[in-house]
């Protein structure tokens, strides 16, 4: 039902009962008929100005009540839209005008007792109008109380529903930059150890041509292992739910040794030493330092002229794990202007950071270059 049909069919059921105690001896007074249509109608506007419209309503039938009397009774059916319109605006006008309304319909049972004491009949009708007077008022402010309660439900589950979603769109974004820091970390890596296997090919191909193949095969290699790697980071983004194969572990801590002889390979003399008793990390947390030592190594491999050596150490002690990569670069080389500025050191300080670790970069006192992290031990889950 629209809003339009649930505003006029109430009304013209109202004036057509209304007609009914109006036929005397089979005829219709005329002026009674008017008067009672117009009653009716005033609840027309029970929605957009309920007061002014029970004003209008009581001032009609008083008027007719003072001209006609007793036979003002017959109206009584049409003078329910008083008590229609007082309930309106209980409903939907604040306290103020809800009390100055009741005051309104409340003249009629007052002006009943004035006749009862005035010996004029009509006094019985006192308390049923009363009554009505007031149940009118409390259905009205009842009504208002449920529409309140039923928006502000509404309302609650609105809120629940857009934070629900915006929880979902920074879960997705979170998840984003995570498979983007991860891409990162694989490809640029994998891609540098590459090119500097395709140089060394290049240089040896004439004169040490199995030294040549060899650095082919390594590249075959390793562009395989960054396949495999790619597919367990992007098997997430699956949809059919049948993954290929058993999803490989995430590298850590015992993958180290396989980092360092790949980058070797590419030409960089790279040592690993580690001090300390080792401690027992989560694989997330031996992730970051392996993600770490890669990219360190990474951009050593792709950015430090002259670079010939690398040292990674793992430091243990009872606190914290410490992990420095240097080597002995002379000065960066130029940046290519078409390569967009990576994002590496601020994915190793992101990683870190979210165990309580910090992670410190910066030219070496022989000209080189060092990072620096250090990896709270205790901690178990991310800060």
């Amino acid at each position: 039902m629209t809003p339009r049909v649930r505003l006029v069919v109430p009304v013209v059921v109202l004036a057509v009962v209304s007609l009914g105690p109006l036929l005397r001896f089979g005829e219709l007074d005329p002026a009674a008929v008017v008067v009672s249509v117009l009653l009716a109608g005033t609840a027309l506007a029970r929605y957009r100005a309920p007061l002014p419209a029970l004003g209008v309503a009581a001032l009609v039938l008083g008027v007719w009540w003072v001209g006609h009397g007793l036979d003002a009774q017959r109206l009584l059916p049409a003078g329910v839209v008083l008590l229609w319109l007082l309930a309106s605006v209980a409903d939907r006008r604040p306290v103020r005008e809800v009390v100055a309304a009741a005051v309104v319909v409340a003249a009629l049972p007052v002006t009943l007792v004035v006749l009862a004491l005035l010996g004029r009949p009509g006094g019985e009708a006192v308390v049923p109008l009363s009554a009505l007077t007031v149940l009118a008022v409390v259905a009205g402010r009842n009504r208002r109380t449920r529409r309140s309660l039923l928006q502000a439900l509404e309302e609650r589950a609105l809120r629940a529903e857009r934070e629900r979603d915006a929880g979902a769109r920074a879960a997705v974004a979170e998840e984003r930059t995570r498979i983007a820091r991860e891409v990162h970390d694989v490809v640029a890596h994998n891609i540098s150890v590459m090119t500097a296997l395709a140089d060394g090919a290049g240089y040896a191909i004439d004169t040490a041509p199995d030294q040549a193949r060899r650095a082919v095969a390594q590249i075959a290699g390793t562009g395989r292992e960054a396949i495999a790697e790619m597919h367990r980071l992007l098997g997430v983004l699956r949809t059919d739910g049948d993954p290929a194969g058993p999803d490989a572990p995430a590298p850590g801590l015992a993958q180290l040794d396989a980092l360092v002889e790949q980058v070797r390979a590419a030409g960089l003399a790279v040592t690993l030493t580690v001090s300390g008793t080792p401690a027992p990390l989560p694989a997330t947390a031996q992730l970051a330092v392996h993600r770490l030592v890669q990219e360190a190594l990474t951009n050593t491999l792709t950015h430090a002229a002259g670079a010939r050596a690398a040292r990674v150490a793992l430091g243990w002690s009872a606190e914290e794990l410490v992990v420095e990569v240097t080597d002995d670069g002379r000065g960066g080389r130029p940046r290519d202007p078409d390569r967009p500025p990576g994002h590496g050191l601020v994915g190793m300080r992101e990683r870190f950071g979210a165990w309580g670790g910090t992670v410190e970069t910066g030219p070496t006192d022989g000209g080189g270059w060092r990072v620096r992290a250090a990896l709270p031990v205790a901690a178990q889950v991310p800060a």
